[in-house]
């Protein structure tokens, strides 16, 4: 797969005027206690523990008496069951990083919306989804998160155009020009893959090119950041396998980030066999995770272990960033991550409660 060169979009905040250097985030001991102070209101282990034993009415109102109430309180005239609870967790991971955004410097939002730029792009993905599928205005409102450049009025009304061509070139997040070859694919076979799949790799691309700028400040989250690419393609990887596709199309689902990670993912792409590649991946770092969500592939059928596992992997990671240096610009992609987990699992643990679901089989898929 050839490296996309990604346009600066006018809906992002610009490299340009930081120059062509290295980037430092600089030393900011406000933010970063600030920072720690909001990651200790976290939901905690023992916490989801107890969730697990709730049922969905009990979730909201144990929600409604922890850092949640604001949010679920103000839309509550609009929302109500599982549509005010879908509302009021995007809400809540809008306000916490417009918070990170207020008590930081412009060099520290300059790391933070290069990372929030993911919500930008999921949301789009969303706003094609819906005229797509030709959802109705409002549900495809609901999903939306809006954490990234754009707000949801803005993604709104951008999903209210009438066809997926013209949202694509009225869309400010992605140049167009990254986009053209998905679109003309889309055009010939009618499905959204290759435009989801042009996205993803436009930001992941440009992710790598942003951390290989960040200075010798900012190593932890650049290893970090990369951590979490490989770990995208190890489930890519393991996906598409199980589901036979060819090397060369599941190739179009990765990113790599130099030339030596490129030809260590051919390696892997090269092997037909899924649980050979698992060996080849079972000597990374992740490896004990690769092993317990083989053994689970194999007894079960299924790939939850391994996703949680990662997952839960990163999370580690995240963690450790904190704990190594507690006033670096760490604590802040640490703290986003774990925020980003929690309101995953709680999407999770209302979701499985409203459909009956088995407690075990919830609890397996939560990253804690």
């Amino acid at each position: 797969m050839s490296q996309m060169q990604i346009a600066e979009s006018p809906g992002f905040a610009g490299l340009g005027r930081f120059g062509k250097g290295k980037i430092r985030a600089g030393f900011h001991p406000y933010t970063y206690v600030r920072t720690n102070v909001m990651r200790t209101f976290l939901l905690k282990k023992e916490e989801y523990h107890k969730l697990l034993k709730m049922s969905f009415n009990e979730i909201v109102k144990y929600l409604q008496d922890s850092t949640y109430r604001n949010d679920i309180d103000r839309l509550a005239t609009g929302y109500s069951g599982p549509d005010l609870l879908e509302a009021a967790l995007n809400e809540n991971l809008r306000s916490t990083f417009s918070k990170l955004r207020r008590i930081s410097s412009e060099e520290l939002n300059l790391v933070i919306s290069q990372y929030l730029k993911r919500y930008d792009i999921e949301d789009l993905k969303t706003a094609l989804r819906g005229r797509y599928t030709g959802s109705d205005a409002a549900s495809v409102r609901i999903a939306l998160v809006g954490a990234g450049s754009m707000s949801v009025e803005e993604l709104s009304k951008l999903a209210e155009i009438q066809s997926v061509e013209d949202i694509i070139r009225r869309q400010r997040i992605v140049d167009i020009v990254n986009l053209s070859q998905a679109l003309n694919e889309f055009k010939e076979n009618n499905t959204l893959i290759p435009i989801e799949n042009a996205l993803d790799r436009a930001y992941y691309n440009e992710l790598i090119s942003f951390a290989r700028r960040l200075s010798t400040d900012g190593n932890l989250m650049k290893e970090f950041l990369l951590n979490e690419i490989e770990i995208k393609n190890v489930l890519a990887l393991m996906r598409l396998k199980r589901e036979n596709l060819d090397s060369k199309r599941i190739a179009e689902y990765m990113v790599f980030s130099d030339d030596a990670a490129k030809r260590f993912w051919e390696v892997l792409l090269n092997i037909t066999d899924i649980s050979d590649m698992a060996k080849k991946l079972e000597k990374k770092d992740y490896g004990h995770v690769i092993r317990k969500g083989m053994e689970s592939l194999k007894e079960n059928n299924s790939m939850i272990e391994l996703e949680t596992g990662l997952y839960a992997y990163l999370l580690r990671k995240s963690i450790s960033l904190v704990h190594r240096n507690i006033l670096s610009v760490d604590v802040i992609l640490g703290y986003m991550f774990a925020k980003e987990i929690e309101i995953r699992n709680l999407r999770i643990l209302l979701k499985g409660k409203q459909l009956g679901l088995e407690e075990e089989f919830i609890e397996r898929q939560l990253v804690v």
